[in-house]
């Protein structure tokens, strides 16, 4: 999982873990800003977690045959 004892700045953390901040309008941005340590450590672990399912999917899904989306998760992943 996420290393929980990163500090520093939320939206730095969240480029950093690989989200689209440009994605985001300046209010969206301002609320990932504020974002709790633990609520950063949530949202960062099931961003991690979901992308270990879709490694697993990918690969199932090749070794099938099948095209896989390539949006899990809706605005965030």
């Amino acid at each position: 999982m996420s290393d929980t004892n990163d500090a520093g700045d939320p939206l730095e953390r969240l480029h950093a873990a690989g989200f689209d901040l440009g994605m985001f309008d300046p209010q969206q941005l301002e609320l990932l800003g504020a974002l709790s340590d633990g609520e950063l450590t949530v949202l960062l672990d099931i961003r991690e977690r979901i992308g270990e399912v879709r490694m697993d999917a990918e690969v199932e899904a090749h070794e099938a045959g099948m095209a896989i989306p390539m949006t899990i998760g809706g605005l965030l992943f």
